[in-house]
């Protein structure tokens, strides 16, 4: 009989709740003849007395298992040698706090097929479920932490009815404040200094479309770029205005020659600079960053924009590689609005940094955030962070690194559907035989990060990124 584990979530924060699979899909793999072994957890989203009652095993032994299963990483200590692990393991960038984990399951003969690189039967990646969910957390801080941040500035507002995505048990349960907060904006519910609320939106992927679920809930009007500062200047304040912006609307060629080439940004980024500080950045009121960013990319908004964007001539910041904001000098020359009366410098409330990207295309988000204090104000003036403030001077930033585990019962469902197809053949691996290419389907073969002591050919490329970055 194949034998799986369940692991008890056990590395970092205290607020993972999620599972790899719920009860319903632990019941069809016992209902097939798999054994499944659950570690007991009072803190996991579904009860371990529902595991029980549909068969499971609950212990704290796992030796039995051949494929041990999980959501976060796992504590060196609790490794067992030469057993199958799955879970997000977050090596294949080299991360430093990660290395001696992943020394040790080379060194311990253990194979790791990575969530964040596995592929389900129908090629959809593994960890688009969770880029979704940091979608759905991310907007609705963002949205809890609007209101604080205007209750700060003196203007009560709709928001303040929505909390942080923890405090509701469910998504449906969440986006129904979401909704009424929607219905007082539609009574005319924003003050008037503050025009209509708008939201920008980078990138167009898995992530930028849960922030956007949300959104819609609230009476949205989703316009193109080019009609966005018009609506930001004229709209009406009975609705929200946000618009999608992908590389091609804000990224030009420093050349001044015209057009956007995905190919020629894929290969040579450096020829290309941001426009969104002068574009986009004057009539935004939230910037919600979906989009990963590498160094050799240049930055959406950079520090210099910032302080520009604050009406600061001060210039300390970097846009990409070139050293320089990337703008050849415009910055001081930008046109923006005027909005003094309503106590802030710019019209811009806050970010919500989805990626937790710290210095990356959002360059002044330096550090994460937690879930117990999501939330920093950024003063520009000074470059620093006052945590959980929402007076004064600056802009509320939120990068809450594991965004997902806010709504983790639907989380844990939805990455379960994935998931749950995949693990008899999943089962069927022994760690303490040499793996062979073709072994696998291809959406799990190219999953398997290291086994048999060594790392798979498609990823012995860590051993090099490791020197070069000394860890």
């Amino acid at each position: 009989m194949k034998v799986i584990a369940i692991r008890r979530e056990n590395y970092g924060t205290l607020w993972e709740r999620r599972a790899p699979l719920n009860p319903t899909q632990v019941k069809g793999l016992v209902d097939a003849g798999i054994q499944v072994i659950v570690q007991p957890s009072a803190r996991r989203a579904y009860p371990d007395k529902e595991y029980k009652k549909i068969g499971a095993i609950l212990q704290d032994d796992m030796s039995e298992a051949c494929l041990i299963i999980g959501i976060k990483q796992v504590p060196i200590p609790d490794l067992i040698p030469n057993k199958t692990y799955s879970f997000f393991a977050h090596v294949i960038k080299a991360q430093p706090d990660n290395m001696d984990m992943l020394d040790a399951i080379l060194k311990r003969n253990i194979r790791l097929m990575d969530w964040e690189t596995m592929c389900n039967y129908q090629g959809t990646r593994m960890d688009s479920v969770f880029g979704r969910f940091a979608g759905l957390s991310g907007m609705l801080d963002i949205l809890h932490g609007m209101g604080l941040r205007l209750l700060g500035l003196g203007f009560n507002s709709p928001f303040m009815h929505i909390a942080a995505p923890h405090s509701y048990p469910t998504l449906a349960s969440a986006c129904a404040a979401v909704k009424s907060a929607g219905d007082e904006i539609t009574h005319g519910l924003i003050h008037e200094q503050l025009g209509p609320i708008t939201f920008v939106f980078l990138g167009d992927g898995a992530v930028s479309k849960g922030a956007q679920y949300v959104l819609s809930h609230l009476p949205v009007e989703f316009v193109e770029p080019s009609k966005f500062k018009a609506v930001a200047q004229n709209g009406d304040r009975r609705k929200v205005y946000a618009t999608v912006l992908r590389r091609q609307h804000h990224m030009v060629r420093k050349s001044g020659e015209p057009g956007f080439s995905r190919e020629e940004y894929g290969t040579h980024p450096d020829r290309y600079r941001s426009i969104f500080a002068e574009e986009f950045a004057p009539w935004t009121s939230c910037i919600v960053n979906a989009v990963l960013w590498t160094y050799d990319q240049p930055r959406t908004l950079s520090l210099a924009d910032t302080k520009q964007l604050f009406g600061s001539h001060h210039h300390n910041g970097t846009n990409g590689t070139n050293g320089t904001n990337g703008t050849d000098g415009p910055a001081s020359k930008r046109q923006r609005p005027d909005y003094s009366s309503t106590g802030l410098k710019h019209r811009l409330i806050a970010i919500s940094d989805i990626t937790a990207d710290p210095g990356g295309s959002i360059e002044l988000s330096a550090d994460s955030t937690s879930i117990e204090k999501p939330f920093d104000l950024y003063n520009v003036d000074t470059g620093k962070f006052s945590p959980m403030t929402f007076n004064g001077d600056g802009i509320l930033v939120c990068s809450v690194a594991n965004m997902p585990s806010q709504l983790p019962t639907e989380a844990t469902d939805l990455f379960g559907e994935l998931l749950a197809p995949l693990i008899p053949e999943m089962a069927t691996s022994d760690a303490t035989t040499p793996l062979v290419e073709g072994q696998f389907k291809p959406g799990l073969q190219k999953s398997i990060i290291a086994s048999n002591g060594k790392l798979t050919p498609d990823f012995e490329y860590i051993h090099k990124l490791r020197a070069d970055n000394g860890v």
